[in-house]
């Protein structure tokens, strides 16, 4: 993938599609093309910060940790998400650990340059801003799937969040995600061999189809009906 190719895909969606021509064009202007192997990791927890990065191509495994527990894999950002967004916004350190699931291509906003495009007007501020809403609703939906009881519904909503099924309340069916099973069942808090034989009624439904280390999303309506069913 070529820098003009990344640029359409975070163009066409996700935070930075939606902002203003003008911010657009300053924030590539300052932005470098990165490309990582699988299992480079962008930054660890209390590194401190090094800019803000969109997903153009492949996968990036999010990591949670406190001062007690972790890393966990928590999350897993797809084409048009972002990570690094404390950068910007004077945070003294990363506060989770990023590190790519597959050969991943992004764009990499470097720490000067988003503190220049935050500090020059207040309306770029509140674009930045808007990404930290993002990266918050995120967290409240991870915390809201892991309140689900059900295992197997706990399983399914996990799995529209971190295939991107489900992404800013709309679903949509997706290709091959890179996924084992043991991942889903860090992120969703199960056993393997529940996840297993959940994933199995999944795909006998038509739901999702698997392949090895990958999922793919079929039926996201069907799924979230079923993952998010209050009886």
């Amino acid at each position: 993938m070529d820098r003009a190719q990344a640029e359409r895909i975070l163009l066409g969606k996700g935070w930075l599609a939606a902002q203003t021509p003008d911010f657009r064009n300053a924030f590539l202007a300052g932005a470098e093309l990165v490309r990582l192997e699988k299992g480079r990791f962008l930054f660890h927890a209390g590194d401190p910060p090094d800019g803000i990065y969109g997903v153009a191509a492949g996968s990036l495994a999010v990591y949670v940790m406190t001062s007690r527990n972790g890393p966990d894999l928590a999350h897993i950002l797809h084409p048009g998400c972002w990570c690094g967004e404390g950068s910007a916004l004077d945070t003294p350190r990363h506060l989770l650990t990023v590190c790519a699931m597959e050969a991943a291509t992004a764009l990499h906003l470097p720490v000067d340059a988003a503190r220049r495009l935050l500090y020059s007007s207040a309306e770029a501020a509140r674009r930045f801003g808007a990404l930290g809403q993002i990266a918050l609703q995120t967290a409240y939906a991870n915390v809201s799937d892991l309140m689900i009881r059900r295992v197997d519904r706990r399983v399914g909503a996990v799995l529209l969040r971190v295939s991107g099924a489900l992404s800013e309340e709309v679903l949509a069916p997706t290709g091959d995600i890179r996924l084992t099973q043991g991942q889903l069942g860090q992120m969703a808090n199960a056993s393997r061999d529940l996840v297993n034989r959940t994933l199995a009624e999944f795909e006998a439904a038509g739901w999702v189809r698997l392949g090895y280390n990958r999922i793919a999303i079929l039926d996201p309506v069907a799924l979230a009906d079923f993952a998010f069913a209050r009886a």
